[in-house]
């Protein structure tokens, strides 16, 4: 067992470890929450294309500050970093329920988005720092539940109690400072102790280093990109097949698939040749997405979604588990958040791509691209060296 004097590998589990674990999933649970934004935005008297560009700032924001923040927060600088982030963000909810008209809540998405990319640098920085190279599978599974676990418990939750808020979302979003509060605390706790000291590792002189990171920045951004379209489009593609009764039940099937799977499978991402099983979770997402191009059964969804959750549920916490150990120790924290900035890449290229594939080909045709863009990033993964 983890902790046991006789493990031979080095300790995972301290206390700093479990506040990031929690921190993160804090941090996400303000994301999670605005599941329902846009239709909060029109009800604000945003049209279509203001209400996008307003929930498209927060993405463009991590676009643009994760890069240079990335290289500015060393291990010794994250706890301030975190504690700024939690503080704005802290800030910002409370003004969803005065902000009127476009140019205010612009502001506010600007505002918000920018105590998220504080909070999300410092954390993935300071929780780098805190991963042994051969632990960093396991680490980053649990790292992946921090983050998903608020995905799975917040929209149903906040969806019952509504009511009780009045039916608006705004007093929702306001009352998540509640949640943002001791977060704060928390960080300012963790950012008083010692700074964490960056784990020694195996790492690869810079030079060599270069190819395997940005392979697997391209890797990610393929496996986010389909991420993102899969969210922005199962609905009205179950639709087409009939199958919208199984639309929720593929998502909650989804999400215990993959939580399951680092939860019980994580201490084994460790002892496998990470390369071949991350290329083995993409596949099983490419075979789901082209199998959501073909007129399926509807009751084929579900094991579909078995499918999408066995494969991201390996293969996106041990690509940054790649990444952790193909870099240079002095340089893992900002390459771990740009795999962060993948994501919101992912997210940006996604439902902007199936858009326009979507006009040309239809629903079909926008997944049978998904899938057409993760068979090579699966084949290109073997390309790492061992």
């Amino acid at each position: 067992m983890i902790g046991l004097q006789d493990d031979p590998r080095p300790r995972l589990w301290t206390s700093g470890f479990v506040g990031m674990l929690v921190l993160t999933l804090l941090g996400f649970a303000n994301l999670a929450a605005f599941y329902g934004l846009e239709p909060w935005l029109r009800g604000r008297g945003l049209g279509p294309g203001q209400a996008g560009i307003a929930i498209a700032t927060f993405t463009l924001v991590a676009l643009v500050l994760i890069p240079p923040l990335a290289v500015r927060t060393p291990p010794a600088k994250a706890g301030r970093c975190i504690v700024a982030g939690f503080a704005v963000t802290l800030l910002a909810l409370p003004l969803y329920m005065v902000v009127q008209g476009f140019p205010q809540i612009l502001a506010l998405r600007l505002l918000h988005g920018f105590g998220f990319v504080l909070t999300l640098v410092g954390i993935v920085s300071a929780f780098v720092a805190m991963v042994p190279v051969t632990r960093a599978g396991e680490a980053y599974a649990l790292f992946g539940v921090a983050d998903l676990l608020p995905f799975a418990l917040l929209p149903p939750l906040l969806e019952t109690t509504l009511p009780h808020f009045g039916g608006d979302a705004a007093a929702q979003y306001a009352a998540m400072a509640l949640v943002q509060a001791p977060a704060l605390l928390l960080a300012i706790w963790i950012a008083r102790r010692r700074p964490p000291v960056p784990m020694p590792g195996e790492a690869p002189p810079v030079g060599r280093a270069v190819g395997p990171v940005l392979l697997l920045l391209a890797v990610n951004t393929a496996a986010f990109l389909a991420h993102a379209l899969l969210f922005s489009l199962l609905k009205p593609r179950a639709l087409e097949l009939g199958g919208g009764a199984f639309i929720g039940l593929f998502f909650g099937l989804q999400t215990a698939a993959i939580m399951a799977l680092r939860l019980l499978a994580g201490g084994a991402f460790d002892r496998v040749d990470q390369r071949r099983l991350a290329a083995a979770g993409l596949v099983l997402v490419a075979l789901a997405m082209a199998l959501l191009a073909l007129p399926l059964p509807a009751i084929l969804l579900l094991p579909v979604a078995l499918l999408v959750g066995f494969g991201f549920g390996a293969a996106l916490p041990l690509l940054n588990a790649l990444m952790h150990r193909h870099s240079p120790a002095a340089q893992r924290s900002g390459n771990l958040n740009l795999m962060m900035m993948t994501l919101q890449l992912g997210y940006l290229l996604g439902p902007l791509l199936g858009g326009l594939v979507v006009g040309v080909t239809g629903y079909a045709g926008a997944f049978a691209m998904a899938a057409l863009c993760l068979a090579p990033a699966a084949a290109v993964l073997l390309r790492l060296p061992r």
